[in-house]
């Protein structure tokens, strides 16, 4: 086997921190729309509205427009059969005839690359349904995966929750007749009305096409929604998202309807996971960063390289000038800022305590670090995302 030189993948990461701004408004989405009037599922690739299928409804058609309005990379759309079609009617000893449905579709994007999905003709089970998948993915395998759901509590840095009901939009038919009138709203006919009215459901599309078209170096906090009209107001906001809500609202400052505050569905915190992890901006700062190191790893060094300390003194240094690119939008670059990897030590000294061929306690340090651990290689490192403005407090004295 050939041996490894460091520069290659030092340019590799550094291309990967020049680029994560740029590469962090180019995110994908996975949407699921019921649209077949038959046992069937389609799969399109929607990068802009001339790729939109002719086969959607119009009001699948409009989900999809509103989830470009964030301008993702694009859109990865599974079509799946109305809620009314039934299994055909089979013969004695037959195979019950399965309808496709949501769980069959997540079964297909496990290995494929995305980062956020939502299905915006949901019912309210497979609402908490997508939710539980898509957590269970994250803390039992590792996956980056997001999901866009509406009135689930999940609990979950991996999950945002919106719950905004009755956002009024204008509709384009009447804006359409009223200029055909030439702006005389008494001609237009009174079987076009003047707004479309979403539920929370039906809306995870525009959050999501949002959340994945927005850069590192913003937050989607007070984000603008120009389209709305107007949506439900909460009688105490601060509460709701406090317990993980996503919020749309309206402070009627000429503005119009704005995100109130970009977080996920997380409000139960822990040591491993603490408040910060409550802001859509920092666990998507994590999330990139867990893809570079782990894409860049899978592409570069499973299989190529050999497994000493040597080689992997020098992909933790790649690392650490990969951590160096991203200090200002994605990682603070202040100096009490820990971003830094190193060789875990600790388990290392477990490694060797299962192989049962040395005890640590009669090892060095340095001979732990160095130790032959086979296959794995164990690190273990701190980063701390820097997030954006979003809180003010000022004292005027006099």
């Amino acid at each position: 086997m050939s041996d490894f030189g460091l520069p290659q993948v030092i340019i590799d990461f550094k291309t990967k921190s020049v680029s994560a701004v740029q590469r962090s408004a180019r995110g994908i989405v996975t949407m699921l729309l019921k649209n077949e009037s038959t046992n069937t599922s389609k799969f399109y690739k929607i990068v802009d509205s001339t790729d939109i299928p002719d086969g959607l409804t119009d009001a699948n058609i409009d989900r999809v427009k509103k989830c470009l309005l964030g301008t993702p990379a694009k859109i990865l759309l599974y079509t799946l059969p109305l809620d009314s079609v039934t299994p055909a009617e089979v013969e004695e000893g037959e195979e019950p005839e399965v309808i496709i449905r949501q769980d069959a579709v997540l079964k297909k994007l496990y290995n494929i690359k995305w980062n956020y999905i939502c299905h915006p003709t949901a019912t309210a089970q497979e609402m908490e349904d997508l939710a539980t998948w898509v957590k269970t993915k994250r803390n039992n395998n590792r996956k980056t995966f997001k999901a866009v759901v509406s009135h689930q509590p999940a609990d979950d840095k991996g999950v945002v929750n919106l719950t905004t009901d009755h956002i009024r939009v204008v509709n384009p038919d009447y804006t359409d007749a009223l200029n055909r009138a030439g702006g005389d709203a008494a001609q237009v006919p009174a079987t076009i009305p003047k707004y479309i009215t979403y539920t929370a459901a039906e809306y995870t599309a525009r959050i999501a096409g949002i959340l994945a078209g927005l850069a590192l170096d913003r937050s989607a906090t007070y984000y603008e929604l120009p389209e709305v009209v107007d949506c439900d107001v909460y009688e105490d906001i601060d509460t709701n998202i406090s317990n993980g809500e996503l919020c749309l609202f309206d402070e009627l400052d000429g503005n119009g309807v704005k995100i109130a505050r970009a977080c996920n569905s997380l409000h139960t915190f822990t040591t491993d996971v603490g408040e910060d992890f409550r802001y859509i901006k920092i666990v998507e700062a994590v999330d990139m960063i867990t893809d570079d190191i782990r894409d860049t790893f899978k592409d570069q060094y499973v299989g190529k390289i050999i497994n000493d300390y040597n080689h992997k003194m020098l992909f933790i240094g790649a690392i650490l000038v990969y951590f160096r690119g991203l200090k200002g939008n994605v990682l603070d670059a202040s100096p009490t800022a820990v971003n830094t990897v190193d060789i875990d030590e600790a388990a290392q000294a477990d490694y060797i305590k299962l192989k049962g061929l040395d005890d640590p306690a009669d090892l060095t340090v340095q001979q732990i670090r160095e130790y032959n651990t086979g296959t794995k290689v164990m690190l273990s490192g701190r980063v701390t995302p820097v997030n954006a403005m979003e809180d003010l407090k000022i004292t005027f004295l006099m």
